[in-house]
């Protein structure tokens, strides 16, 4: 059958006009007759679409373009998949869209949006740089110009704008993103022509027209109205005004405080570096958390932690905003905290809909929401102080302190080896000046070379982040008469890196506009001093609160002039440089901003009465929290050692089959290197009748753990450095597991890495070998010494024990070398390893063969060191390991003897399609 053109031209017009309602009963007639229709299914998404049924619009398009309506109806599909935070069903679609019709600029700008609102810039770049060569369109080529931007590929960026600006010179919206971009190449000129053409429109009081995203416009504006002008502007532009959800009356006032954090941060990130600490020292008899997390994929420490330190963790990534505000409100909290605000990946629309009765801001976003979603801002005294309240619609609760938490348990940066090794001298003084480039505006590089002019015999070394910002930087020295050789451009480094370098700085140098904010916290935990000085809106101050919080007020100047005359002073006065570098470093374990137990005491404090204010239904005030003072440590080691009974729990039958076991025999551990007072000086080794299994009588608790650990720096192996011959040792077994994964063409998918988690990592060489394969490698350990020495080179490893970790990763590799023995529960492990791992991934174990010749001769010869391994709590056959295996849900793969030491085994095993249930022991 066919249709003529008449009927659907007169729905057509139903559709457009505003009765798409009306017209829908008669579209699914016409579809009764004519079923798979192309441009009846078509009428019907739209229809749908018109009249807010996203879902079925969704599934109505995609029938529509199946069925050959078109390349637009997978288009739209696409976009509203997008809405909903369905983001690779949207992609799929963009991407049948796009490979009908390869040159659609539409198309390609809905997959760069998506690639880009989902922070997934690096899978945007090919579809940006198609777009830069087939658009004339500026507001597309504009978006692909700043995804570019986004993957750090900052001069390409910068030139696309240069381009786009000339199709589009007068339109204010374009020269506001351009001068996101300009300012990571530090163009001075370019960058201040720009300012001046989008400054013009705010002098006429039009905040609407630049369309500048709030935190961009603060890191240029110091001026606190114009930031609100513009950050109300983007609220009017940018969040949907939606009808509230209805509040609830069902949370009864007693009990804990519910605490909700809000963000896509839980991973390595800043946000992290800071707040961990927090989020593990709440107090869980007041406070009961909630994380509403919408993270990217992490296999970080900082995950770790994380997940271990919050209550209830909730996935939103999914969800939209309305979805995720009404899960969100299931919960009954009596405060949420946005820890984004207007930062990358913010999601203000879920606020919009208040899911909380009290919001506040905290962390992310250094000025005011200007919005009425948001009821506090936490902050402190020196970046609000009275004077900004008029530029802030929430209301302020200000921390004693500072408001920026930090983590005491960061790690300590090693030695950063000798300057040279950083291209520094080793005989001038050196300033410092790590953040990012785009914060770095004339004036402040201005006044770094008037500091270098001051202190002749000393040197800038700062953050090279663009070869376009080297360029122009030593320029612009040079003009100013600054000799070669001055300006020493540090590379971009991994966190870790780069503060395992920090130290080598003599000072370091403040921006002006926007200070550095965990870069400030990071310098003075090296114990490097920061010299900053006052500013006029939250970001310009944040120095000067972390300063003051350090107890080193000295190092704010009260002008630009002061802080050449401090820098001057600390770069010619050797003894009041040493003294003031000491006083630093003293302060880092003493002063109130690394002291996170205060802190967070603080910070309770804060909710508690943000929280009483809200529910005494008083009008909001500002809040000023009164300071908890020093938290008084716990018990320490000086009080004595644990007893005995307190390390070690006495297995009440074998572990594997729950038989009675009998003695078999003893061995003196006082030998062994880790061995001291108050452990037992010998281990009783038993035997189960019914399995044959041998095992410790007792296992270690968790004090027992931590007690055998104490000596553990002398038994984690340093790396050298250039550790090639070690890592050598492990290609064989990764060799033999890339195999088994279907051989090595696994690995050549960047987006798709496999991931291989290495349990008792120990000094990390088998990580690092897991790394040059090409995995996704990630070491997990309970020795703290054993991490911080593998993070300190670079790699991936969790301070974690794997019976505790929480695993949201899909491994397709684990290993388990010399650690299933030191397990109380063994059976219970490899269950966790069979639910844990990818189906068809690979477990890898390494342990002794009791019924080995090695062990049968050693035991002959009288001369067993396993017997008096004082971390062990089993030993195997390979028979019973085999049977564990199976049982595990496990299939045996590949046996061998391995070489690391007399009587070990190593064996492969392949996780089956359906591994066996979890086994409690």
């Amino acid at each position: 059958m066919s249709t003529s053109a008449e009927p659907l031209t007169a729905l057509i017009e139903q559709i457009t006009t505003g009765r798409a309602a009306e017209a829908l009963p008669t579209i699914e007639g016409m579809l009764t007759q004519l079923p798979g229709h192309p441009a009846i299914l078509e009428l019907r998404a739209e229809a749908l679409r018109l009249t807010g049924r996203s879902q079925e619009a969704i599934d109505a398009f995609k029938e529509a373009a199946e069925h050959g309506a078109g390349t637009r109806n997978w288009l739209a599909a696409g976009i509203l998949l997008a809405a909903e935070r369905d983001t690779d069903e949207a992609l799929r679609c963009l991407l049948k869209a796009l490979e009908a019709s390869p040159d659609d600029e539409g198309i390609l700008d809905a997959l760069v949006t998506t690639f880009f609102n989902n922070n997934r810039h690096q899978e945007g770049i090919d579809f940006a740089r198609r777009q830069l060569t087939i658009s004339s369109n500026p507001t597309l080529l504009s978006r692909a110009a700043l995804l570019l931007q986004g993957t750090s590929l900052y001069e390409e960026s910068s030139n696309a704008f240069k381009k786009i600006v000339q199709l589009a010179p007068d339109d204010p919206a374009i020269l506001s993103s351009a001068l996101v971009a300009a300012r990571f190449t530090c163009e001075f000129e370019w960058i201040e022509s720009l300012r001046q053409q989008v400054g013009a429109w705010y002098d006429r009081g039009d905040f609407a027209a630049p369309q500048e995203f709030p935190l961009a416009h603060l890191a240029w504006c110091a001026d606190e109205a114009l930031n609100l002008g513009v950050t109300q502007a983007y609220v009017e532009r940018a969040v949907p005004r939606v009808t509230p959800l209805a509040a609830s009356t069902s949370r009864p006032a007693a009990g804990r405080i519910r605490v909700g954090y809000l963000s896509c941060d839980f991973r390595n990130h800043a946000t992290m570096h800071l707040m961990a600490g927090v989020l593990e020292a709440h107090d869980r008899e007041r406070f009961e958390i909630f994380a509403y997390d919408y993270s990217a994929f992490d296999i970080s420490e900082y995950r770790q932690r994380f997940l271990n330190a919050v209550e209830h963790r909730i996935a939103i990534h999914s969800l939209s905003d309305a979805e995720a505000a009404a899960r969100i409100a299931q919960d009954h909290l009596d405060i949420l905290f946005d820890l984004k605000g207007y930062t990358g990946g913010g999601r203000s629309g879920i606020l919009a809909y208040r899911p909380a009765p009290l919001q506040v801001a905290y962390l992310g976003f250094p000025g005011s929401a200007g919005s009425p979603d948001i009821d506090y801002v936490v902050s402190d005294r020196f970046v609000t102080p009275e004077g900004s309240a008029p530029y802030y619609t929430e209301r302020f609760c200000r921390l004693p302190h500072t408001y920026q938490c930090n983590d005491r348990r960061r790690l300590c940066a090693p030695e950063p080896g000798p300057r040279a090794a950083h291209g520094l001298p080793e005989d001038k003084f050196v300033f410092g000046a790590f953040n990012q480039t785009h914060k770095v505006d004339r004036a402040s590089f201005s006044l770094w070379l008037r500091i270098l002019a001051e202190v002749p015999d000393s040197v800038l070394w700062l953050m090279g982040q663009s070869s376009s910002a080297i360029e122009n930087l030593s320029r612009y020295a040079q003009q100013a008469g600054l000799e070669s050789g001055r300006l020493i451009f540090a590379p971009f480094a991994a966190p870790q890196d780069h503060r395992a370098r920090l130290p080598l700085a003599d000072a370091v140098l403040d921006t002006l506009v926007y200070n550095g904010h965990t870069t400030t916290s990071d310098a003075l935990w090296a114990g490097v001093p920061v010299i900053t000085c006052r500013g006029r809106h939250f970001p310009s101050r944040v120095s000067e609160s972390l300063l003051n919080a350090m107890e080193v007020p000295e190092l704010v100047g009260i002008d630009q002039d002061d802080m050449v005359r401090i820098a001057k002073r600390i770069g010619t006065d050797t003894q009041f440089h040493r003294q003031l570098r000491g006083k630093v470093a003293g302060k880092r374990l003493t002063a109130p901003l690394f002291d996170t137990q205060r802190f967070t005491r603080n910070f309770e404090t804060a909710i508690e009465l943000m929280t009483q204010q809200q529910r005494s239904g008083a009008a909001r005030e500002c809040i000023d929290v009164p300071d908890c003072g020093p938290v008084q440590p716990g018990p320490n080691a000086a009080e004595g050692p644990p007893p005995l009974s307190a390390l070690l729990a006495a297995y009440p039958a074998c572990p594997l089959c729950g038989g009675a076991s009998i003695t078999a025999g003893f061995a003196n551990c006082t030998t062994h290197a880790l061995w001291h007072e108050p452990l037992p000086p010998s281990i009783e080794w038993m035997k189960c009748p019914a399995c044959g299994h041998v095992h410790n009588r007792f296992h270690w608790s968790e004090a027992g753990v931590a007690e055998v650990l104490l000596n553990t720096r002398s038994s984690v192996p340093t790396v050298p450095v250039g550790a090639t011959d070690a890592q050598r040792v492990w290609a064989p077994l990764v060799d033999k597991v890339v195999t088994l994964l279907g051989g090595y063409a696994q690995l050549q998918n960047p987006a798709s890495r496999p991931i291989w988690v290495d349990v008792g990592c120990g000094d990390g060489t088998l990580v690092m070998t897991a790394s040059d394969y090409g995995f996704a490698s990630v070491g997990l350990d309970i020795r703290a010494e054993a991490v911080t020495r593998i993070q300190g080179l670079g790699f991936n490893a969790v301070h974690q024990d794997f019976m505790k970790v929480p695993f949201e990763i899909v491994p397709n590799v684990l290993s388990m070398m010399g650690v299933l023995e030191q397990i109380p529960y063994p059976l219970q492990a490899l269950r966790k390893a069979a639910q844990v791992l990818h189906p068809g991934g690979v477990l890898v174990l390494s342990t002794p063969d009791l019924a080995s010749s090695s062990w049968k001769s050693m035991d002959l010869a009288n001369a067993n060191p396993h017997w008096t391994e004082l971390e062990n709590c089993h030993t195997f056959t390979r028979e019973r390991l085999i049977a564990l295996l199976r049982d595990s849900g496990f299939e045996l793969a590949h046996f061998t003897l391995a070489g690391s030491s007399k009587a070990q085994m190593e064996l492969y095993a392949v996780r089956s399609p359906t591994p066996a249930t979890s086994a409690h022991s």
